[in-house]
This record gives C-alpha cells, structure tokens and sequence, in this order.
C-alpha cells in the first residue's frame, strides 16, 4: 500500500513510466498498489494520461478503484469509458457506489445503462432517493433471517446465501411482510442452542433511520451508538437496505468539507488548481455580496468624518476594534455552526447560549480592553483615548458575541445553512457596531 505522504510520487512514478512509453509497468504499478490509492493515482491524472491505462485495467479492477472515488472523478472516468465496458465496471461495484455514478450521469443515459445491467434491481431503488440521504447511501441487503427459524436452520441459511462475511454486520430479523422486528449478533446465534427460535434470541428493540433522514443525522446516530451499521426502513418498517460505517466515514468527510468551505463562502466544489472559470464562479459572487456589507461598515464610518478630522489618532485605533470585534464573533459563531452541525444545539437553546456567550464577550471585553486601553494610554499619552477604546472594545466583544449566536441560529430557523452566509453577517455587525461605539464614544468624549 503507498503512503499517503508518498502519493504525489506515485502519480509522478506513472506519468515518467508514460513518458517513456513504458504502459505496461505503470498498469502494473497501479495494480500493485492498494486499490484506493490506485483510485487516488488514477484520479490526478490527466484524462490524456489516463485513458491508455483504463483501457488495460479489468473491468474487475476499475470497479475497485471507482468505489473509493468520489463522484466528480468517477464521472470524469465513465466518460472516458464506452458503454458496454461502464456496463461490465458498473455491475462490479457496489451498489450504493454505482448509484452514486448513476446518479452524475443525464436521465438518458442512467436508462440505457440500467437496462444493459444484470443487476440492475439491486441499484436502481437506490436512484429514487437524494443522494444525502440514508436512502441514497444505504447498501441493499440480501435475504434476512425470519423469526420462526431455528438457531441450525438460520445458520444454515447463511452459509447459502452469504459467501462474503464483510456483509454480515448484524443479522436482521423480518416477519413475513417484509417488516423488521429485531437483530441477532452473529455471535449471539453461534453460541445459541441450535434447537432455539430465533425470536427467542433475538433483540426487538432496533434503532432504524427513515430512508428521508439526511446523512450528517444518520452519521450521529452511528458514532452515538458505536454501531457498524444502521438498518433503513420505509414509513411500515420495512427493510429497504443498510448504512455501514464506511458509507459514513465518506460522509462525515464530505460534510466537514463543505462546512469548511462555506465558512469561507467557497463552494464545496472547489480545489486547487481547479479552472479558472470555476473558481471565479465559486468565489465572486460572495466577494461581492462581502462588498455591499463593507460599504454599510464604511457608511457608519463617514458619519463621523469631522470627527476624525478633528482627532486623526482615532482613525489608528479604528481597526484595532473592529478586527478584533471580528475575531471574537468568528470564535463565538464557528462554535455554534459546529454544534448545529453536530446536534448539540438547536433553536430551543438560543437563550441560554446568548447569556452564556455574552458573558464570555463581557470577560474578554474587559481584559482585551483594558490591554489595549492601557497600551493607547501609554502610546498617545492621553488617558481618556485609552478609556474609549476600552469601553469601545467592551461593547463590540458583547456585539460580536450577540452575532455569533443569533445570527446561525437565525438562519437555522430561516433553513439557511448556517455555514454558508453566518461569517457574512457576523463580520458586519462586528465592524459596524466597532467604527459606531469607538467613534461615538470618541466624539462624546475627545471633542
């Protein structure tokens, strides 16, 4: 397996291989490595570079490294892909794989290659839900013990139909409408007296997810109750499939991806070294709307333009407040957008959030304001600057903490991802109300 560290030395040990038209050992290369870093390898190349090397690997070995890849690069490969070769590499993956490269695919063309698909019945209920969803990340599952079998006859049935022991997580138990009414360990049916009934043994009490339930909540659920994976019911609870933890770990990636990205209002999307097109388009539209709130920030300041033209020492204090207005509200907001992320916080808890939060805003008003207030003192030899700048600190830590909380929460409420537009607004409020208190209170008090 290659390092992770090592990674851009493969990719750079595949494209000399190529350079010296040497094909033959850099798909020999790639079949050495493990198969996710095969992926890894396949994926940074160029489209040019890769597809001498697709057209070497089996179908077999293809659906091994499209299965760890995400959906933009499995795209990129299908395309380079012709139909009954995508066939053949798409009946080799796992479903809920295969449905997500489905799922990047025109209508058109997902139709035609379901129907060139022998199993096709296993990844198309897949296709009908959204892909951040249980529904659209489950496995489908195969046949399931029933409550009336004995301990000998359920393990019996296993051996028939389960050649591969990674899909044995739990053992589910189904009446005879296909409804579920309890799990066996595997251990649990081994060490059973085989004479049992399985609904003797088995456990009724099983914690299920909605096939609608989104993905960030069903990967709580896993790591809540350390489970290996979670059975997905429909509205009469019936089994339609599993989420396995690896299934999660993939999301939980995915979604602290975008969380990060959109706390710098980048799209999820975006890369390094991505075209230039996509990544004005991901970027400029919130540099503008960045722009507008800056100019509310610079309209506060114009109000008092005769007053910095009468004192021209507050115009070298004014970015110390607001910046670290900012650095507070960030702080304060970056916590609640993580707890709402993670279900630790929900709108039921904005007051005592709000109180709790101001008075961590109050504590680090004083003590940063009395530093910086000192410091101007000393710097300016004038008592009263350092005593404005204080106050201003003290109340611009208070807004900053105010924005931090209601602004995610409000636009939880409002259905608005909080980690998309809260630095925004937080930022606003935190220059805004900063040039305000630190220049109103400099007109009251220097003039």
């Amino acid at each position: 397996m290659v390092d992770a560290l090592v990674l851009d030395d493969a990719v750079e040990t595949v494209r000399l291989m190529l350079g010296q038209e040497r094909l033959d050992d850099a798909v020999e290369y790639i079949r050495s490595i493990h198969p996710a870093d095969a992926a890894e390898v396949l994926a940074r190349l160029t489209p040019e570079e890769r597809l001498p090397i697709l057209r070497r690997l089996s179908p077999e070995e293809l659906a091994h490294a499209l299965d760890r890849m995400d959906e933009d690069d499995m795209a990129a490969i299908a395309r380079q892909m012709g139909h009954d070769r995508l066939v053949d590499v798409l009946e080799r993956m796992e479903p809920d794989a295969a449905a997500d490269l489905l799922g990047e695919m025109p209508e058109d063309e997902q139709a035609t290659l379901l129907a060139d698909m022998a199993d096709a019945d296993e990844v198309a209920p897949l296709l009908e839900y959204p892909p951040d969803t249980a529904g659209g990340i489950m496995n489908r599952v195969g046949p399931m013990l029933r409550r009336h079998m004995t301990v000998a006859e359920a393990l019996e049935f296993l051996r028939q139909h389960y050649k591969d022991e990674r899909e044995l997580y739990y053992l589910y138990v189904l009446d005879r409408h296909g409804r579920l009414v309890g799990v066996v360990s595997l251990r649990g049916l081994i060490l059973a007296d085989p004479d049992r009934r399985v609904e003797e043994i088995m456990n009724p009490e099983v914690i299920t997810v909605r096939a609608d339930m989104d993905q960030e909540e069903v990967a709580r659920l896993l790591a809540r109750y350390d489970f290996l994976a979670l059975p997905v019911v429909d509205e009469e609870n019936r089994l339609l499939g599993i989420v396995t933890v690896d299934d999660v770990l993939d999301v939980l990636e995915e979604e602290a991806t975008e969380d990060i990205y959109r706390l710098a209002q980048v799209s999820e999307r975006s890369q390094v070294f991505s075209p230039v097109r996509q990544a004005l388009a991901n970027r400029l539209p919130w540099l503008v709307v960045n722009l507008f709130t800056a100019f509310l920030a610079s309209g506060v300041v114009s109000l008092f333009e005769e007053t910095i033209a009468r004192a021209a020492v507050l115009a070298t204090f004014m970015p110390i407040v607001a910046g670290q207005g900012g650095n507070a509200g960030t702080q304060t907001m970056t916590i609640m957008v993580r707890s709402l992320a993670l279900g630790e916080l929900d709108t039921r808890d904005m007051w005592r959030a709000l109180r709790y939060e101001l008075l961590i805003g109050l504590l680090n008003g004083l003590a940063v304001g009395t530093l910086v207030g000192l410091v101007a003192w000393a710097w300016k030899a004038n008592p009263m600057l350092g005593a404005v700048i204080a106050l201003a600190m003290i109340g611009n830590m208070l807004a900053a903490a105010a924005a931090g909380v209601v602004v995610p929460l409000t636009l939880k409420v409002l259905r608005v991802d909080p980690a998309l537009a809260s630095s925004i607004f937080v930022t606003t409020v935190t220059d805004v109300c900063g040039f305000f208190f630190f220049l109103g209170l400099g007109s009251a008090v220097l003039l």
